[in-house]
């Protein structure tokens, strides 16, 4: 009898161990793609707006491929994500001006970024949505005379909140954070505006799972890491109309941002 009981205890333990493996694996095989495709999407060249009040609002989508592992089934789930979001940028400060010919140093923009749900949502028990927000500080300004590129430096923090799938009676939550700073410079060429630059992205993800068995939330450690991208894209102005195509690489994946904005 207690050796029937021992072996009922050793079975449940090592089906739990097996169930919390896999739910760590589904979490890994979705961290560094997910991560990518909520923080791609600079939309912007590397200049500021000029201080209040100066803004820009707009429209964007991510795209690129999405992949995890099944925790039930241990296959490959894969489909092209779209990822549309609301942007914008306000400017707070239009810097220092040490020269006629060397104006807007350190000229500050604030950031926002809302979305509300991936457009593919076949797993999803409940809508997720991202928060984003951060600040952008020009190092230098885009000058016809002296002929000087913008450069600058952005730190973006993005949370993607409320993520739950639901695999047959296995339910999975997940909260992804994704913090990146990104250095940029551009030109403008007439009508065109190309730019590029890299980001250095540090990020975690916070997962809970339960089943239709037994609804107690059990926590899993966080996955964290970090990677660089690279980023370019050119923006396309008619008055006050700005619109964007931009590539991202990260990981050996390559990411894809369209865009459209406007302000003053």
């Amino acid at each position: 009898m207690k050796k029937i009981v021992l072996m009922l205890i050793t079975a449940g333990i090592l089906g739990a161990q097996t169930l919390e493996d896999d739910v760590r694996n589904m979490a890994v095989s979705l961290t560094d793609n997910a991560a990518a495709l909520i923080s791609s999407g600079v939309i912007s060249n590397a200049g500021c707006r000029g201080g209040l009040p100066h803004f820009n609002v707009g429209v964007a989508a991510n795209a690129s491929w999405f992949k995890f592992t099944n925790p039930v089934t241990s296959g490959e789930i894969s489909f092209p994500a779209i990822f549309p979001y609301f942007y914008g940028e306000v400017g707070i400060f239009k810097g220092f001006s040490f020269t006629p010919l060397l104006r807007g140093i350190f000229a500050v923009d604030i950031l926002g970024k809302y979305a509300p749900t991936l457009i593919k949502s076949d797993y999803f028990e409940e809508s997720p949505y991202l928060i984003g927000y951060g600040i952008k500080v020009q190092i230098l300004k885009d000058q016809l005379v002296p002929p000087t590129p913008a450069i600058s430096v952005a730190i973006m923090n993005h949370e993607y909140k409320n993520l739950t799938f639901k695999f047959d009676t296995l339910y999975t939550n997940l909260k992804l954070r994704d913090l990146s700073i990104r250095a940029s410079i551009s030109k403008n060429v007439l009508l065109l505006t190309p730019y590029g630059g890299v980001s250095y992205d540090i990020y975690s993800l916070n997962t809970n799972y339960w089943t239709t068995g037994d609804t107690t939330r059990k926590e899993i450690s966080a996955i964290e890491n970090n990677s660089f991208s690279y980023f370019g894209g050119v923006e396309f102005k008619i008055l006050l109309i700005k619109g964007y195509l931009e590539g991202l690489y990260r990981n050996k994946r390559f990411g894809l941002t369209l865009g459209l904005k406007a302000g003053i």
